[in-house]
């Protein structure tokens, strides 16, 4: 098998395909109850009131958490990672997290609203650098600065000198290095790493409900469990069967990944 070619399912009868559809269906029911009960039990997880007292920086000027609702009772951030270099935010956000964000951030967020939760990006960029990007992506999201807090660090998703010690996704620096996950905390610092965060409020009583990091947010992210569907997956090269990764495709984290507004203008 040369470089260029693929290793691609074996060639069935329909009889044989369907009765090696209706084997996997069960395993698929198994998950979909297992993720059923897994939902129930992050439903069940208790809550923290939130008594520091963030600002961050929207089009309309400062903002509190509790502003970040827009009226609603729930409110879920997603912490977009900023590009850093030398210390200084540069004029852009990563791509993996613009690729998550276009998603639902082109004004798709009726079905949310009529639910009661809001949803919001976060970045610990200035909103000067982060306006510019937002215009020429073409979102409507609401997306805030963080700038000069320290709501990126108590979150996990912003690491520099000045708040040690390293942790992300609940594990320090050593335990991902020992679970094969180092890559998370490599690299010069400052630097800023996604996630998710969830908030419930009673009244003008804020709480923190739920947060993810690293893989946990592509449940929400749209594409790859579409690929997940495919026979080609997502073309990454830890994926079973081991073969099927084409090289096609940008993997996540990739450079190979485009900005959204450079898609469009490709498609052009």
């Amino acid at each position: 098998m040369t470089a260029n070619q693929i290793e691609l399912p074996r060639i069935a009868t329909r009889a044989e395909w369907l009765e090696a559809r209706t084997a996997l269906l069960e395993e698929e029911k198994a998950l979909t109850r297992a993720r059923d009960r897994l939902n129930a039990d992050r439903r069940r997880l208790p809550m923290v009131e939130m008594d520091e007292q963030y600002r961050f920086e929207g089009p309309a000027g400062p903002a509190s958490l509790l502003d970040l609702f827009e009226g609603r009772r729930q409110l879920i951030i997603y912490h977009f990672m900023w590009l850093w270099q030398s210390g200084e935010p540069r004029d852009r956000g990563c791509p993996s997290c613009s690729a998550w964000a276009d998603h639902i951030a082109r004004g798709h967020l009726q079905h949310l609203h009529q639910r009661d939760t809001s949803l919001a990006l976060v970045s610990r960029a200035p909103y000067a650098r982060i306006a510019p990007f937002r215009e020429r992506m073409g979102w409507k999201v609401p997306w805030y600065s963080s700038f000069g807090g320290d709501f990126n660090f108590d979150f996990g998703v912003s690491f520099d000198e000045s708040h040690p010690p390293l942790a992300y996704n609940y594990r320090s620096k050593a335990e991902h290095e020992k679970r094969g996950t180092g890559y998370y905390l490599k690299g010069d610092l400052p630097f800023d790493l996604p996630g998710l965060s969830c908030f419930l409020r009673d009244g003008d009583r804020v709480f923190h409900t739920y947060s993810n990091y690293g893989r946990g947010g592509e449940t929400v992210g749209g594409a790859y469990y579409y690929l997940d569907l495919t026979a080609l997956g997502r073309q990454e090269e830890w994926e079973e069967p081991s073969g099927r990764a084409t090289g096609a495709g940008a993997v996540a984290g990739s450079e190979r990944i485009p900005y959204p507004d450079q898609v469009e203008v490709q498609a052009r």
